[in-house]
């Protein structure tokens, strides 16, 4: 038995918002919501292939499933995973919240990701009510909910960085920067394209900030798993991209296709249907899984050179497919990554070499080093490898 998967549920592919930038074209959608029987089949294949896993509700808009889809989806995942359990995100726009579902999130422990800009969105999304979505990530701050923002960050707004920080920590809301992805429907709006060096600039002025800020209360992602790279010298679990996802990710569709990843993949890759094997691992066997297996390990190859490689283990395989060919490299993320780790490392090693005053420093920061210090093995990413 393999030991993790993270499992992304697409429930339907209809959406209510036009984002400029979302990774899937408006032929996608699709009014059809999951069968029950569809979900359930992924949870007994999962929970019979792999020890731990965790599920992240996409989409589309997933709140436009009815909530009667996910008490029925959350009753399965006890039929199957009884007192154990396992972790839910559901990642909305935030548009279709209300008190009612976000307390429903609480008592069933799910976590609830935002993606959201906090009214800096800058021609992202252009029907998006900000005032309602202030209000529920106010809310779900007061009540000290599970909940992370993300904000997608783009040509318009990346000068923003600061203040999109500001709010977010003022609100008491955990945040994640999320660059933009040159794909679906962010191929038809150019004035969206991210210049990377302005990003990478930009961001190694708020990681200084942000590990200086003795006061915050709330993690910066991705800074913060990127120093937990350092710590442990492999990519931190949670940072996709760069953890080499392929064959520990699996991203299930609302008819029960089964893509290697929740970005829109094209049909190459479609690893099979979940109604149509008898399990996980016969989807890792697939054509679709080869092919997308193959352009990986080629890039990989011409990226082993690079002095951040063993962070990144050659990047995500869908950004570079965005860009050009899945063999090649320097794609936007890519050209990211390498500008704002070294500093990320150089930072925390210089910490762990000099050995300062930590008091100067945020907690997040703190605890993590000094955990290092005194017990070198107390995280250890690599076991998840």
């Amino acid at each position: 038995m393999e030991q993790f998967i993270t499992v992304i549920v697409k429930p339907t592919m209809d959406c209510n918002l036009h984002c400029r930038h979302c990774y899937h074209q408006l032929s996608d959608r699709s009014p059809e919501v999951m069968d029950i029987k569809t979900y359930e089949r992924t949870v007994k294949l999962v929970t019979e292939g792999f020890e731990y896993s965790r599920y992240i509700w996409h989409g589309g808009e997933p709140l436009l499933a009815p909530m009667s889809f996910y008490k029925n989806a959350f009753a399965v995942q006890k039929k199957y995973y009884g007192k154990t359990g396992c972790d839910n995100t559901i990642q909305t726009s935030g548009s279709l919240l209300n008190q009612r579902f976000i307390e429903f999130c609480k008592s069933n422990r799910v976590n609830l990701g935002v993606s959201y800009e906090g009214g800096f969105e800058c021609g992202l999304r252009p029907d998006m009510d900000v005032g309602l979505v202030d209000s529920m990530v106010e809310y779900m701050a007061k009540k000290g909910h599970m909940f992370l923002v993300s904000a997608t960050i783009h040509g318009g707004n990346v000068d923003k960085m600061g203040e999109i920080y500001d709010k977010f920590r003022s609100a008491g809301a955990s945040l994640s920067f999320s660059p933009i992805i040159n794909m679906g429907c962010a191929k038809e709006n150019p004035d969206l394209i991210l210049d990377p060096d302005i990003y990478v600039k930009n961001a190694i002025e708020l990681f200084d900030r942000w590990i200086r800020d003795k006061d915050v209360k709330i993690p910066l992602l991705p800074f913060y798993p990127y120093i937990m790279t350092v710590l442990d010298g492999v990519p931190n679990i949670s940072d996709c991209p760069h953890a080499s996802c392929l064959g520990r990710w699996i991203s299930v569709y609302p008819n029960g296709d089964v893509y290697p990843c929740g970005k829109a993949c094209p049909q190459e890759f479609r690893l099979g249907n979940i109604n149509e094997v008898e399990s996980i691992q016969e989807l890792f066997e697939s054509r679709g899984f080869r092919n997308i297996l193959i352009g990986s390990i080629e890039r990989r190859k011409k990226c082993k050179s690079c002095e951040i490689y063993d962070y990144c283990n050659g990047g995500c395989s869908i950004d570079a497919l965005a860009e050009g060919r899945l063999e090649d490299q320097d794609f936007v993320s890519c050209r990211i990554y390498k500008g704002l780790m070294p500093h990320i490392r150089d930072t925390v090693n210089d910490i762990l070499e000099n050995k300062p005053d930590m008091n100067q420093f945020n907690g997040f920061v703190r605890d993590a080093i000094l955990s290092k210090l005194i017990n070198p093995q107390v995280y250890d990413a690599s076991s998840f490898q």
